[in-house]
């Protein structure tokens, strides 16, 4: 509006107007109007934090630091290859960061690294670290090393300092169990369950205590639980396997072994299970692959070489069995098993080969008739009688 007209215009909107201008004016040079507030599951914040992370990262903003706040949302969502790659970044950067260790070392000893997650621990405690989660990680690293003094010691420490802490109890139920007192280990872990229900090696030993217990209800029940938080955990489809079979039934429990293979191949309890629960049932199809990979870890085993002979001889696949047998007996020469599988290949392979010694008496497979012209055959002569006479003080007389 051009300043000639303004005169035209009552003095009261010219000040409206003039205030209106102002505050455009603001807006567009301060950009502060604020959007709707949009409420975010915690997966999607990770999302949104991972992309911006890795933007800062590859414009090398803050590298060490990012690198670090990305590691540990990936090992919040158990991605632990990926937290492993970015917390050594953020090391490499800077080597003097105690929460960096601390981190590695968690990653290390859920990835089953005990000793480089021991060697991490050591060095974020040099580095001033002391925090509970320093302290219930050595306490958890040392006990898994069969170093109970100095675990309880670390587990002390953390306790005094959160004492409700769901880690620290898993710890606690883990020495309670390895020191013989089962019933109070079952009790800590159940309260690190509880408290902490991501943690998924206290469902684990759990489950496994109570099986050893023969309590098979509630190993079933924890079983239960886990499946439901972790539905792609192996460990947790072999568990289920075990108290199956521990309930006598092998059928079942074939197909938990199955799905636990499914999801980690090289999972070598679970292919052990299973390559014996099938023999058991008689299933040699669904061993030999089981026991295949066994064996590509352990090729010298004479076992596995001797099962997987016998599978494929259950199989009819005679010369493939004869190949395994000898296997076994290249690497133990005087083995049994082996010897008789080899004897009954032969025994299989030598039928028919030689005529029978009376051809017109073979009408009936497996049986022949008795040339009576030929044996002598004696009657058995029916035995003595013995008379026992009882006298009146009941003592026998033998005649």
């Amino acid at each position: 509006m051009k300043c000639d007209n303004l005169k035209y215009l009552p003095f009261a909107v010219i000040i409206a107007l003039a205030g209106l201008e102002q505050s455009c004016q603001s807006d567009a040079r301060t950009s502060t109007r604020i959007p709707p507030v949009i409420k975010k599951g915690k997966a999607q914040w990770q999302n949104d934090a991972l992309l911006s992370l890795t933007d800062l990262i590859n414009r090398g903003i803050d590298s060490d630091v990012n690198y670090f706040k990305r590691a540990r949302i990936y090992f919040e969502r158990e991605q632990y290859s990926e937290a492993l790659d970015d917390i050594n970044e953020s090391i490499y950067e800077q080597d003097n960061v105690s929460e960096y260790f601390l981190l590695r070392g968690k990653i290390n000893r859920e990835l089953g690294k005990i000793d480089n997650a021991l060697e991490d621990a050591q060095r974020a405690e040099a580095l001033q670290q002391s925090s509970p989660e320093l302290y219930v990680l050595l306490a958890d690293i040392l006990q898994a090393k069969n170093r109970f003094g100095e675990a309880a010691g670390y587990l002390n420490q953390a306790l005094r300092m959160a004492p409700y802490d769901g880690s620290a109890y898993y710890v606690k139920g883990m020495l309670q169990a390895k020191q013989g007192d089962s019933l109070a280990s079952l009790s800590s872990l159940n309260y690190a369950m509880n408290v902490n229900p991501r943690l998924l090696r206290a469902y684990e030993q759990g489950t496994m205590i109570n099986l050893k217990l023969k309590n098979t209800a509630e190993a079933l029940a924890i079983n239960e639980r886990a499946l439901k938080r972790f539905p792609e955990r192996a460990s947790l489809f072999f568990g289920r396997g075990e108290i199956l079979n521990a309930l006598a039934q092998p059928d079942t429990a074939l197909i938990f072994y199955q799905k636990a293979v499914a999801i980690q191949p090289d999972y070598e309890e679970a292919l052990n299970q299973l390559a014996t629960v099938a023999m058991q049932l008689r299933a040699y199809p669904q061993a030999i692959p089981a026991l295949k990979t066994l064996l590509r870890k352990k090729p010298k085993s004479k076992e596995i070489n001797n099962m997987l002979g016998y599978a494929y001889e259950k199989s009819g696949e005679l010369d493939v069995a004869k190949t395994y047998y000898e296997t076994a007996l290249t690497i133990a020469p005087g083995d049994q098993d082996a010897r008789y599988g080899m004897y009954r290949i032969r025994k299989i392979e030598s039928e028919g080969l030689y005529p029978s010694y009376y051809p017109e008496e073979n009408t009936t497979p497996g049986y022949k008739l008795l040339d009576t012209a030929r044996v002598k055959i004696n009657i058995i002569q029916p035995r003595g009688t013995t008379n026992i006479r009882v006298d009146s003080s009941r003592k026998a007389k033998i005649e």
